[in-house]
This record gives structure tokens, sequence and C-alpha cells, in this order.
């Protein structure tokens, strides 16, 4: 997400909310969309009430947004221990009322944000900013550079 959201900060404004065309959401929305998504999904995995979000008006505030979630997300996850993962979930709406297990939930995380980064990444080439390889090997690779440099 941060190869897109870097590209991203390099469209203009108009470009950042345009609908590209019928039924594609804008690229804010679409980066907003993620967030807002693993927002409501962290609180479920914590047993919380679904959180207010105030909707970003910038790439920059998605941005801002993305990381404070990160931090929290990492938080929650480095405290789980291998047997949370089977623990049943009680999803809230607007999901439904279904059961379903933790190891569930953040499988169905990773790839919903993987399908929205995909089209965001679409959005981005098409205004000339492609953010390049998002395969998750890439991100190994890029990671394990960026451990052996430090």
């Amino acid at each position: 997400m941060g190869a897109l959201l870097a590209h991203a900060s390099e469209v203009s404004q108009e470009q950042a909310e345009a609908m590209p065309w019928k039924g594609v959401a804008s690229l804010e929305d679409t980066l907003t969309h993620i967030i807002t998504a693993e927002r409501y999904w962290l609180a479920n995995w914590r047993g919380e009430e679904r959180p207010h979000f105030d909707w970003p008006e910038s790439i920059a505030e998605v941005a801002a947004h993305w990381m404070a979630l990160q931090a929290e997300t990492r938080e929650f996850l480095a405290s789980l221990e291998d047997d949370n993962l089977g623990r049943m979930l009680e999803l809230r709406q607007p999901i439904g009322g279904g059961r379903e297990t933790l190891a569930a939930g953040i499988m169905h995380v990773l790839l919903h944000a993987a399908q929205h980064r995909a089209e965001a990444a679409v959005l981005l080439s098409d205004f000339g900013r492609s953010p390049g390889e998002l395969d998750y090997i890439d991100f190994l690779e890029h990671r394990e550079a960026m451990l052996s440099r430090a």
C-alpha cells in the first residue's frame, strides 16, 4: 500500500477524485475503502463496535489514516498466540451476522485489499503513475533489501 500511496500523492486532486469509468470508484475512494474495511475488521477482531471514520478529503489524509491503522494492526497481530487464530468472530454489520474464525477474517482482509490495490494500480497506471510490481514476493525482496541496509 505504501507504493500506491506514494504514487497516488503525485496525481492531482482532480485525478484522485475522478470516476474513470462507470462502476469504478475514484482512486481516492478506492484507497479509502481499503482503509475503512481494514478498520472495521480490526475492531471486529478486537471485539469492539464498528468505529466512526471521518472520510479523508485528500490522498495525504488517506496516507495518514493508513499509517495509524498499520501501527494498530501490527500491535494487535503481535499480541496473538497461535491458538487465537481459531477463535470464532461474530461478524457485525455491514458484513452480516455470520460467524467465522479470526484466521479466515485475516485472510479475507489480505485478499480484499489485494483486489482493491490492483484496481488502484490500474487507475494510477492510467494517470501515468504506475506503482510497479505489487506482488508479495517483490514486497519480501524489497523488505530484505531494506533490512540488509540497516
